[in-house]
């Protein structure tokens, strides 16, 4: 056998251990992208086998967008090389290289229009029988390509597992969205049924218990009245004042629940009413040294609800923000328009000692309090959430403790009169 068909016959066999060895880490890579429960976590282990097959300078991932159905840019690596990947696939879109490469589902190597004839691209599609995912964008150098059609042919396999892993991703991440969206919808649901249960307990029961109570609180301030009255005999007829004008508050609290009353719509400017309520608890906020933040959006648009109605939930956050800092402390209060202007944001953040874990989720419910017997009814928020639902609008809070508490309230600038 002659020494050149020797060579060459090594060079054969060299060339299939080395393609042998690539399939080997193919299907490694299989094991690796199988792992990762993102999308973020499946582009490394992507990028990684990508570099292991040719030599990039730029690596960009774009993904389609569900909605816009525009390829938005995901990832890239350098980091910093965003702008350019966008501006490449803004050129090849342009001259409708971009569109013929998506349409074959095939990787193909085209030149760069950003780097003229410095750098060549490799587009790889991500697309399954069902739909495209997306592309990766790969800028390589000419001189030094490491490209074979071996290569090309490995990157078509990878790019094909890792499309089904990421479509496998999307679904799963899909699904989660809409169980998110759907307990949401269960909880809202679940505490509409709290505060009408609550209004069917009391619509039958308040004037049982009001009669009785108006003539005890009666014949309590008539006995106040005489002064011959020993000092401890006054100390407990003073103490039953107190609890009398308390059940009092719950049951007029409650009240609110069993008698709906219409909504008396008009135009209402959110700052001004943030304005009006603080400068009713002014003196109470000094004298507990809590500092107030204001950050009110001037641009925000007015709303269409009921301003007594709308004042009460503010003075209500106020109110407690205020008494979860017992020593002093930090509110903010800020608004701002939504980006389309849909809807407005307004912010209650405090400084104070905070929500537990477990409590975060009752606080919406009637009677549900933390603060100590007799400061508290447990139905200002519940009275807040019932407002603001009325509204068309959500209330959320988000809370550690120690750290402090912050409500968010999301209502429709839209809201029309009915």
């Amino acid at each position: 056998m002659s020494e050149k068909r020797m060579t060459v016959l090594q060079k054969g066999y060299q060339a299939v251990l080395e393609f042998i060895d690539k399939m080997e880490q193919l299907g490694q890579f299989q094991e690796k992208v199988d792992i990762p429960s993102n999308i973020n976590q499946i582009w490394k282990v992507l990028l990684d086998e990508i570099r292991n097959l040719v030599r990039i300078d730029i690596c960009a991932l774009f993904l389609v967008d569900e909605d816009t159905h525009e390829f938005i840019l995901r990832n890239v690596s350098p980091q910093d090389k965003g702008p350019i990947c966008q501006k490449e696939i803004a050129f090849q879109i342009e001259c409708g290289m971009f569109s013929w490469i998506i349409n074959r589902r095939k990787p193909a190597i085209i030149p760069s229009l950003v780097f003229k004839n410095k750098r060549t691209i490799i587009m790889l599609p991500l697309s399954t029988t069902k739909r495209t995912l997306g592309v990766v964008l790969i800028l390589t150098p000419i001189e030094e390509s490491s490209i074979t059609q071996e290569n090309l042919k490995l990157l078509t396999m990878l790019a094909k597992q890792c499309s089904l892993v990421m479509e496998n991703t999307l679904l799963y991440e899909d699904l989660k969205k809409e169980h998110e969206s759907l307990k949401e919808a269960q909880d809202q649901i679940v505490q509409a049924e709290k505060l009408a249960s609550v209004g069917r307990l009391t619509s039958g029961a308040f004037h049982e218990i009001l009669n009785p109570l108006n003539i005890i609180s009666g014949h309590i301030q008539f006995l106040l009245m005489d002064k011959d009255l020993s000092p401890r005999i006054s100390k407990y007829l003073n103490i039953m004042r107190g609890e009398s004008d308390r059940i009092a508050k719950i049951v007029k609290g409650l009240l609110q629940f069993s008698r709906y009353s219409k909504p008396k719509i008009v135009e209402v400017k959110i700052n001004d009413l943030i304005e009006k309520v603080l400068s009713l608890v002014e003196y109470e906020v000094k004298f507990d040294n809590v500092k107030v933040i204001k950050e009110l959006d001037p641009s925000l648009p007015p709303i269409m609800g009921d301003e007594e109605k709308l004042s009460q939930v503010l003075f209500n956050l106020v109110s407690n923000a205020r008494d979860a800092m017992p020593h002093g402390g930090t509110l903010k209060i800020s608004t701002r328009a939504s980006v389309n202007s849909d809807f407005i944001e307004i912010r209650f953040q405090d400084t104070g000692c905070g929500i537990s874990e477990e409590n975060i989720n009752k606080i919406f419910d009637p009677f549900f309090t933390t603060k100590e017997a007799g400061k508290g009814t447990g139905l200002g928020l519940s009275l807040s959430y019932g407002i603001i639902q009325d509204h068309g609008g959500t209330i959320s809070v988000e809370s550690k403790v120690n750290e402090g508490t912050n409500f968010i309230i999301y209502l429709p600038a839209t809201m029309k009169k009915s």
